[in-house]
């Protein structure tokens, strides 16, 4: 059971990373890839970590502990997982405010048909989450939780991992605010312009100044993505290191 705790405490929390984490949890990966995957790291980890306590012999125990570390595993994931869907949500905010929603497309990705936006930007923050090296510095911080023993994060780390729900509807406002003001002043002339000349209504001239204006605007701001690509990565590493910090 010594020899088995080795392997298993990292394979554990790696099968919870590979549920939730972007990357390592595509749809696009297949399962027999992500299993082979999740042994060969955790073959890795258990030549590299220092002795692991051995592994519960009692069935209820094994598999209380095996629930538990493949949920810190998940919890560990679903801190990046958030960071990249603060990124696609203010493309969905954005086509809303543009009037855009109606184009939609049936992602592998999403759980459902989703505004094209919002795949658009979905796809944007996956390559500023992987050009900032996010899948290392992830399963990095997994490798490390082993530091303090097997133990998980304490109910601070947790609260302040729910807390950060909150960070991605914010998040997202402040990167689609660009795409709103302009929504807004573009509804705003176009409706006092109909009052003057009334043939000049929403639907002929307001809808595709609307979306050209927010296109045109929501594409110059992509440029300024990085930065808050960066901002958002430091708000999930410190969730992580509140997490790991309780292990």
């Amino acid at each position: 059971m010594l020899w088995l705790g080795q392997f298993l405490w990292p394979f554990l929390r790696i099968t919870g990373l590979m549920l939730t984490a972007p990357i390592y949890g595509s749809s696009m990966v297949p399962a027999t890839v992500k299993a082979a995957l999740a042994a060969a790291l955790a073959a890795a980890l258990a030549l590299w970590l220092p002795g692991l306590p051995a592994f519960p012999g009692d069935p209820l125990s094994a598999i209380y502990t095996g629930v538990v570390q493949i949920a810190f595993g998940a919890m560990l994931g679903m801190v990046m997982q958030i960071v990249i869907s603060a990124v696609a949500s203010a493309g969905e905010i954005a086509g809303l405010a543009m009037g855009l929603s109606f184009a939609e497309l049936q992602f592998r990705e999403s759980p459902g048909v989703t505004p094209v936006l919002y795949d658009i930007m979905l796809w944007a923050g996956m390559l500023g989450y992987m050009a900032a090296g996010g899948p290392v510095w992830l399963f990095a911080a997994l490798a490390h939780s082993f530091q303090h023993g097997v133990g998980v994060g304490g109910i601070a780390s947790w609260s302040e991992l729910a807390a950060l729900g909150g960070t991605l509807l914010s998040s997202a406002v402040c990167l689609a605010m660009p795409v709103l003001a302009v929504s807004l002043c573009v509804n705003l002339t176009v409706g006092l312009t109909t009052v003057f000349a009334p043939q000049m209504n929403l639907l002929t001239i307001g809808f595709p100044l609307l979306i050209l204006a927010g296109l045109w605007v929501l594409g110059g701001s992509v440029f300024y993505l990085g930065h808050n690509m960066a901002q958002l990565m430091s708000v999930g590493t410190d969730a992580l290191t509140g997490m790991l910090g309780h292990g």
